[in-house]
């Protein structure tokens, strides 16, 4: 189970993919990254939606990979499929 417990107001990002995700995995990469850059600014997850399906459905993922993007809990962003660095900094840009 994800627990999402940071301080109010701060930014989340739930990686969301699947073992059988070529995409996913090569995305993997593109997230540490992200995270490496954004360190303190940004907590990262991350979810196997093939070993957690019903979390995943729970969600609303429809596409494998899915990144969200929350505040206190709340969905503020999502970007479905493959996602570029330069991607994920403008939609991190824009939440904060």
């Amino acid at each position: 189970m994800i627990e999402v417990t940071r301080a109010s107001g701060e930014i989340q990002l739930l990686f969301v993919t699947g073992r059988t995700s070529g995409v996913g995995r090569r995305m993997e990469s593109v997230i540490a990254s992200l995270q490496a850059r954004n360190r303190g600014r940004v907590a990262v997850h991350r979810l196997d939606a093939d070993a957690q399906p019903e979390l995943a459905a729970w969600l609303g993922v429809r596409s494998i990979p899915t990144v969200l993007f929350l505040r206190d809990r709340q969905p503020i962003a999502c970007l479905r499929g493959r996602a570029t660095l330069e991607e994920l900094e403008q939609v991190l840009e824009r939440c904060a």
